[in-house]
């Protein structure tokens, strides 16, 4: 089959983007995409985000930076930057809200990415290291003898996934870390990072010891929490990416919390990948699909409805494994960084089609 897609991709070596690269990788692989790469410079207020020209004739540019934040200032100064700085033909916005329609440059079409989340492609990037070390840094971690003596240093989007538990093991996980307010570079995100830290200490405390030995929670260990939460801190073997991931299959419900400026952070779309319930902060910014309150996470905005929440779904075992299905159903069709990928391709390419042209590329990835 001729690719469907001829893609050329601007490189920004980001782990907010891996989880984009992957999914061209694996369309490539299955021959639904052509690649073709540049390299882009790294400027401060586009760290997480690339444009990529399909079929030679759109202009696209995926957005994974947190919330509505491209420069510092207020909401409508970030919004004012984005209508006047971004010229595309399609715009996916994971940190999606419906304030940019109104603010969306000339021509283009504003569309939410969808869950974000931090993985390796299985691909070659060795060519993408420029320096030396970084070369030197690629090899070592992607050699059998690094695996071997050092255990996994990269992790792939199979590392993530899972199906859902049986409901016998019905454990709460919790694992998050806190962000020093002195680093903060304004008054707002200032007072903004310690409403985070006292929602993120108040859930493990209450977790703990309501819940015990069924109950995994903590920090990550980091000065700022070495120094005020030293007794919420968990063991590293715990924290690592691959302890946590580890960690994660083995429990029922996990929570999560609001991330800086809003966003919502990779947690949900780890938890999703691995076919959890999930009871979570309200989330700010919107998603392709349907997932939904109620359907796929329950919502939570104080410590005692985090409790009720949790106590329904350990109470409820038919309702627990149904939310575990519908986060298994969710990732399957708009996750998967393949997927996800593809579902912005047919948006740009044939956005009504419901033909032979989409079923080509499906049935592909089956």
């Amino acid at each position: 089959m001729k690719p469907l897609f001829d893609c050329t991709i601007e490189y920004l070596k980001s782990p907010h983007l891996q989880q984009l690269y992957t999914g061209f990788f694996e369309l490539q692989k299955r021959g639904i995409a052509q690649l073709h790469f540049t390299q882009k410079n790294k400027s401060a207020d586009a760290t997480a985000i690339t444009t990529v020209i399909i079929n030679n004739k759109y202009k696209v540019i995926y957005d994974a930076i947190d919330g509505l934040s491209w420069i510092k200032g207020t909401e409508e100064e970030n919004l004012l930057y984005f209508q006047k700085n971004f010229k595309a033909d399609f715009y996916f916005k994971r940190s999606y809200s419906p304030k940019m329609l109104a603010y969306a440059p000339e021509g283009c079409t504003v569309l939410p990415l969808g869950f974000n989340y931090n993985m390796q492609p299985r691909a070659n990037l060795l060519r993408f290291n420029n320096s030396l070390p970084e070369k030197i840094k690629y090899i070592l971690k992607t050699g059998n003898l690094t695996k071997r003596f050092f255990g996994k240093s990269f992790f792939y989007a199979k590392d993530f996934e899972q199906a859902p538990l049986e409901a016998g093991q019905d454990k709460v996980l919790f694992i998050t870390r806190l962000w020093n307010p002195d680093e903060a570079k304004s008054e707002p995100s200032r007072v903004h990072r310690q409403s985070i830290n006292a929602m993120r200490v108040a859930c493990i405390e209450m977790c703990r010891k309501k819940y015990g030995k069924q109950f995994t929670g903590g920090l990550i260990k980091d000065a700022f929490s070495a120094k005020h939460y030293p007794q919420l801190l968990l063991p590293d073997e715990l924290t690592c990416k691959k302890g946590y991931l580890n960690t994660t299959k083995k429990h029922a419900i996990c929570v999560a919390t609001t991330g800086l400026h809003n966003s919502t952070g990779w947690k949900m779309a780890e938890y999703v990948a691995a076919s959890k319930a999930i009871v979570s902060e309200p989330l700010h910014f919107e998603l392709p699909g349907n997932f939904e309150k109620n359907t796929n996470y329950l919502e939570f905005t104080t410590v005692d409805e985090l409790i009720n929440k949790i106590d329904y779904l350990l109470q409820n075992k038919t309702a627990l494994l149904q939310m575990m299905q519908n986060n298994h159903r969710y990732y399957h069709h708009y996750v998967k960084p393949d997927v996800l990928v593809l579902n912005t391709l047919n948006k740009i390419v044939a956005p009504k089609q419901e033909d032979a042209f989409i079923q080509q590329a499906v049935q592909a990835l089956v």
